[in-house]
């Protein structure tokens, strides 16, 4: 090899230097002799080569190994050459370097790298997936041969048996079907048994071989070596799930882990050993057994007299192993189902008998240890679920888990609030499952969890001025998640029908000493207890719609009000625990306005001063508050969120009170006027400046139309604005129908504004449901004004706008859509060839899905005053696409148009019938690209059999005629056996066309099937 190359190895490369290595790889990669200089230099005695320049040659041997190597056995394997097997001088050459490398590098007085064992391990693991057991059948025999050199070797060894492991047993790598089977004729081969009489002791099969091996590696390393001792324990581990239990679970093996569990330097490994043993598939009485002898030993040797002060990771293992005894009797507890309750007794004894330890293990302080002890106690009570009574000890054992779990539930006083790092992204993801835990205890027995929750909660919340926030928090987090199980749910519908329970107790003495005459304490407690506390109140907001509950609830929204308005982010020395963090008062505002929505029936107990100061003092001004951060130039996305959740809150809190009609039009005109001044502000700057600012404009311009939008959620199409105060001189529809006349001035600007436009289109989405039919004068200016974004996205919102307006108010609609069908035709026409992809069929599909509605609502006036160049893309959609649900809104759109014109259409419709709608009939289902195997195909196939078949109803013996005389002798019908369609072909189709429609549907199919070819 290049020495000078090999020489740039051992200094830091430059660019240049890198580059001529890398060159000079790929060159002796591609070269046939490029492997054997390889060896060459690894066999060399004289030890003049760095580590990187072995790693080079390495990596030249690896890549030959699975490129030319590996296709070379692969040929041979086909032709199965056994001669050539033998003879093959690569094969020889590879086994004679390997295991002279290998003797050379375990007698040397030199380590070689751990780096360079690796990759030499890597490297004999391919050759050994290639070789064995067809060429190398010695492999293994001749590798257990090298052990006596020492422990170099033995490291080696067990390197090369990882390696062989991640190739042939890893399931998390993905192998093909050939490496799947040659990885069982793998396995398969170590694990036969010789049918030869034993002979002094030698073994049976490869198996034992290893594990033989492996026993005398753990002897005679015990004390010299625990490293090794260690790697061979992994070894076994991994070799553990597919070689016969027998080997290992026994006397001589069981001594050996017993003794090991007692050295700090090998407990780990052998606690994941024991764990495959337990784990291993087996009859349930045969793994009962097992796990009771081995769970003795470990008794009996002291290994689970544990101490909290014990090194965590063993902890873990150990917690671990344990685990897999409780989850593996519980399975085998599920399969003696057929036998009876009383055939599985001598399982749950066993079970039963380990919960103490189980729950020592998950009562540690460390969360870690805990769960790797969750999963047994979930079997355990899934268990429990099945049996029909819970006895004492059920019930004694389930009191222990409880409590437990409310102590781990409960935030570490080391937990960071203010930033998160990774141990408590750790903490909340292991109380995910102690609350899934608790659920599941709580679905097995309500009112033993419903007692001890109830405790908490009293205790705690009557005492709050001297707990600690932790643990409020985790008594208010108990009662959330009470809600969870299905029996619970029941209770809370009960209580707010008729009162009277446990649950229903729970929440008056928190909300009882949360908020109370005025003063809320939640607004100076921490705020994850505020959140939650919030939390609360909207899981059971159905409580509050009866009385005496209801009574709290001006308490409540003082609450709500006071920990929003509290929140400080200007200064942040200012800050304490009981100010939001913005995510957690983003959660807060969305649950204040479900709660409003939730108790808007309610709203009456409140007094009118005090209704009149929440909607104005507390309301509105956290309303403009927000509404000023949102505008600030360095906003977040998540803020409008909460503006939007706030604005919605207030409407829908102004309009629902005790408050007089004319009150409410001065509350929210009080509640807008400041969006509504900044708008007109815009206004004033677009048109009077020559350069504005059109990103800041445009965000002020939209937040202002999206505050009216907003606003408008509080009213739904049941109680439209234009029916609310009747008595009023000025109704609330007034409001928004000023602001639209503003906004659609502001439209005619000839300045783009693309946020004003959609906020626009949203404000005119929500008016259609709440002005009714006043919003139609304003659609032609919208209209003009909306069509100035031509992009794809803006175009396909603008036909789902007029598609709702056209499903609302039908005829009353028809003269727009007479004057402006046309513009929003030549606009999505135009755009359509520039178009590809998802825009291309997200536009297509809004534009179909008009057209439909205008069918579907007998509209077709609007289409006769048309020119036919609307249906263009409607043929063109059913016979170019290839998108199945597409083509099928197309063919359904050519039916309804021959339904309501087959007889009785504009002048130059039924020549667009015979030469546009029936070819495209055909020309669709025709395509390579129409997959009759796709059921979604299937469906739009049968939508354009239908259109056939109507066209026949429709004009009867004239469209046979046609088919038969004009269309059907020129269609390019692409059948082995014929082409064009013979004359036989032609009138067994048009006698099917005369069939019911179901029996002219399988025709069809089978018709387009045999056309494709």
């Amino acid at each position: 090899m290049n020495r000078n190359i090999l020489n740039l190895l051992e200094t830091p490369l430059v660019q240049g230097n890198l580059a001529q290595v890398n060159f000079y790889f790929e060159e002796i990669i591609g070269s046939d002799t490029g492997w054997q200089l390889a060896i060459t230099e690894l066999r060399r005695k004289e030890d003049d080569l760095s580590d990187q320049s072995k790693f080079f040659c390495w990596r030249v041997v690896e890549h030959f190994v699975k490129t030319r190597y590996t296709q070379m056995a692969m040929r041979d394997q086909e032709i199965n050459d056994e001669i050539n097997f033998l003879s093959d001088t690569r094969f020889l050459l590879m086994r004679n370097f390997l295991l002279q490398w290998l003797n050379d590098m375990s007698i040397s007085a030199k380590e070689e790298s751990s780096f360079l064992r690796n990759k030499a391990a890597q490297v004999f693991s391919l050759v050994f997936i290639v070789d064995f057991p067809r060429r190398w059948q010695s492999f293994l025999v001749d590798f257990l041969q090298t052990l006596k050199l020492g422990p170099k070797a033995v490291d080696f060894y067990l390197r090369v048996l990882k390696a062989i492991d991640s190739e042939v047993v890893e399931r998390e790598i993905p192998h093909s079907n050939v490496e799947a089977n040659r990885n069982t004729l793998i396995k398969d081969t170590i694990r036969e048994t010789s049918k030869k009489p034993r002979l002094y002791g030698i073994p049976h099969s490869h198996t034992e071989a290893l594990v033989n091996s492996w026993y005398e590696i753990c002897g005679i390393y015990e004390m010299s070596d625990s490293r090794l001792v260690s790697e061979c324990l992994c070894v076994i581990c991994a070799y553990m799930s597919w070689i016969d239990i027998s080997l290992f679970a026994n006397e001589h093996f069981y001594t050996l882990f017993v003794r090991f569990m007692k050295d700090q330097h090998l407990r780990e490994p052998d606690c994941d050993c024991l764990c495959e043993v337990v784990a291993k598939g087996m009859d349930s009485s045969a793994k009962v057994k097992l796990i009771e002898s081995l769970y003795s030993l470990l008794h009996g040797a002291g290994v689970f007299l544990i101490d909290n002060e014990e090194d965590s990771d063993y902890l873990c293992k150990l917690g671990k192993l344990i685990n897999t005894m409780g989850v593996q009797l519980a399975v085998s507890w599920t399969r003696h189902g057929i036998y009876g309750l009383e055939n599985k007794l001598p399982i749950m004894d066993p079970l039963e008998n380990k919960l103490p330890i189980i729950s020592t293990f998950f009562g540690n302080r460390d969360d870690n240890v805990s769960a790797s002890v969750l999963e047994c106690i979930n079997e355990y009570i899934i268990i429990l679920k099945q049996k029909y009574l819970l006895s004492s000890v059920d019930r004694q054992n389930l009191e222990s888990l409880i409590s437990i779990n409310f102590e781990k539930m409960k935030y570490d006083r080391s937990y960071n609030f203010e930033n998160d790092g990774d141990e408590e992204a750790q903490f909340l993801e292991f109380r995910i499952q102690l609350k899934k835990l608790y659920v599941n205890i709580a679905s097995l027995d309500k009112n033993l969890i419903l007692s001890r929750t109830q405790q908490l909660v009293t205790s705690t919340w009557e005492n709050r001025q001297t707990c600690e926030f932790q643990d409020a928090e985790l008594a208010l987090t108990c009662l959330y998640e009470l809600g969870e199980p299905a029996e619970v749910r029941a209770m809370v519908i009960i209580a707010a029908t008729y009162g009277g329970s446990a649950l229903e107790d729970m929440v008056r003495t928190m909300v009882k000493f949360g908020v109370t005459g005025g003063i809320s304490p939640i607004c100076d407690m921490h705020h994850v207890v505020q959140l939650q506390f919030f939390e609360v109140v909207v899981r059971y907001d159905k409580l509050f719609l009866r009385e005496p509950y209801s009574n709290y609830i001006p308490d409540l929204m003082l609450a709500f009000l006071g920990v929003l308005n509290g929140s400080n982010y200007e200064d942040k020395q200012e800050r304490t625990e009981s100010h939001l963090p913005r995510e957690a008062r983003s959660r807060v505002c969305y649950l204040l306005s479900q709660f409003v929505r939730a108790v808007k029936a309610c709203l009456s107990v409140i007094p009118s001063d005090l209704y009149h100061e929440l909607s104005l003092s507390e309301f509105c001004f956290l309303a403009h508050k927000l509404r000023e951060e949102f505008l600030d130039i360095n906003s977040s996305l998540r803020l409008s969120t909460d503006v939007r959740y706030i604005y919605e809150a207030t409407t829908t809190f102004i309009i629902n009170g005790s408050l007089d009609h004319r009150i409410q039009i001065v509350m929210m005109d009080f509640l807008l006027n400041h969006d509504m001044d900044a708008f007109k502000t815009v206004l004033d700057q677009v048109q009077r400046e020559a350069e504005p600012d059109i990103v800041a404009l445009d965000k002020v311009a939209a937040h202002s139309v999206n505050a009216f939008t907003w606003c408008s959620e509080a009213f739904s199409n049941r109680l439209e604005m234009r029916v609310v105060g009747p008595e009023c001189e000025t109704p609330h529809s007034a409001l928004f129908v000023q602001a639209l006349e503003i906004f659609v001035k502001f439209a005619e600007i000839p300045t783009v504004l693309p946020e004003f436009q959609r906020a626009l289109r949203r404000y005119c989405h929500r008016l259609a449901f709440c002005l009714d039919k006043d919003i139609l004068q304003f659609m032609p200016a919208i209209s003009k004004t909306l069509l100035r974004s031509r992009d794809a996205t803006s175009l396909s919102e603008n036909w789902f706008l007029i598609n709702q307006m056209t499903s609302k108010f039908k005829e009353d609609i028809i003269p727009f859509l007479k004057v402006e069908f046309q513009p929003m035709i030549r606009a999505t026409v135009a755009a359509l060839p520039n178009l590809v992809g998802g825009q291309e069929i997200q536009l297509q599909r809004s534009y179909f899905s008009f057209i439909a509605a205008v069918c579907e609502n007998h509209l077709v006036e609007v289409l006769s005053s048309q020119d036919t160049n609307f249906m263009q893309p409607i043929i063109q959609g059913a016979t170019e696409l290839n998108d199945p649900m597409a083509q099928k809104d197309c063919y359904s759109i050519l039916k309804k148009l021959v339904e309501l014109w087959g007889n009785n259409g504009p002048p130059d419709f039924d020549e667009f019938l015979y030469n546009q709608i029936v070819p495209a009939c055909f020309k669709g289902p025709l395509r390579e690209t129409f997959d009759l195997s796709d059921a979604q195909t299937v469906v739009a196939l049968n939508e354009a059999s239908a259109c056939l078949k109507l066209i026949y109803d429709q004009r009867g013996e004239e469209a046979v005629t046609f088919l038969q005389s004009q269309y059907l002798p020129r269609l390019d019908f692409r059948s082995n056996y014929f082409r064009p369609m013979p004359a036989p072909k032609i009138l067994e189709f048009c006698q099917a066309l005369r069939m019911e429609a179901k029996l002219f549907k399988q025709f069809l199919k089978a018709f387009f099937l045999e056309g494709k070819g």
